[in-house]
């Protein structure tokens, strides 16, 4: 009898600290930024995956139905918002399970219009507002508290820890914001023409000026007349740099960079990119770098 009580015991030992992982909440998350704040604010204390396949952004992707389990399975699905996970959406509907909690990071957040398109045109109400403020890390900041408030609502036992992994986590966004502010603010050039609407939170937060876009969203190729507006504004506004994504092709902007002589600059506004805990801090310091080489 004192054997098989031992043999009990060490079982229970061996099976103590996947019983505890088992009982981690299943947190899930769209794509690559609302991730990296998710992360940061579970730390060990819940499974954190990403839905949308890391080469894969928000506007291109295409809900499959295996999606369906991995949405099935969550305690939790957290979102931008602000429209741009409609894809998503679709698969929300109906796909989660009893008592599972969704959070919209951008709750409370004032949106921003989308920028005009290549002619100038005012951009369309019907398309909602611009759903990119995660790249106004002040934004972002308040998308980490939403997710930390939705995280201790959904799992009270470790409120303490979420609550101190969020205050760490955006003291380090408070200090890249204050990085970005330095390194920026005595630019004298401030002038953008990015490949897509995915910049005005940014400018807003830095003080750049946003000229214009190739194409005011992904697919609305601009016509032969808007390629001609952006050249005038090109010439007109002196803008010195033409700014890419890794996300889309660049021919357009190859076009332009041969006839006006201006070099392609790729800024990431983080639709795409493997999920990790640094993903944020690490994207936006390489877009600061690409920024203040491209315009000094």
């Amino acid at each position: 009898m004192k054997r098989l009580t031992l043999l009990a015991g060490a079982l229970c030992a061996l099976l103590g600290p996947f019983s505890q992982a088992a009982e981690k909440i299943h947190v899930l998350t769209t794509f690559a930024p609302i991730y990296c704040f998710t992360k940061n604010v579970a730390g060990d204390a819940a499974d954190v995956q990403m839905l949308l396949p890391p080469d894969t952004g928000p506007h291109e992707y295409a809900f499959r139905p295996s999606d369906l389990r991995k949405i099935a399975d969550a305690d939790v699905i957290v979102e931008n918002g602000f429209g741009i996970e409609t894809a998503v959406d679709h698969g929300l509907q109906g796909g989660m399970k009893q008592g599972a909690l969704r959070i919209v990071a951008s709750r409370g957040i004032e949106p921003l219009a989308n920028p005009p398109d290549a002619g100038g045109k005012p951009a369309d109400a019907e398309e909602g507002p611009n759903p990119h403020v995660w790249l106004d890390p002040e934004l972002a900041i308040k998308e980490v508290e939403n997710i930390r408030d939705g995280l201790m609502q959904r799992d009270a036992a470790n409120a303490e820890t979420y609550l101190a992994n969020a205050n760490a986590y955006c003291t380090k966004l408070r200090n890249l914001d204050d990085e970005i502010g330095r390194a920026t603010v005595s630019m004298k050039n401030k002038r953008l023409l990015p490949f897509h609407d995915s910049f005005p939170y940014f400018a807003a937060r830095y003080g750049f000026e946003i000229v214009g876009t190739v194409e005011a969203f992904p697919g609305k190729e601009p016509t032969a007349r808007d390629i001609k507006r952006l050249r005038d504004i090109i010439q007109e506004r002196h803008v010195t740099a033409l700014f890419s994504e890794p996300q889309y092709s660049a021919k357009i902007l190859e076009s332009l960079s041969r006839d006006l002589q201006l070099p392609i600059v790729v800024i990431d506004p983080m639709e795409t990119g493997e999920p990790s805990a640094d993903f944020y801090e690490t994207v936006m310091r390489k877009n600061l770098q690409a920024l203040v080489k491209a315009l000094k």
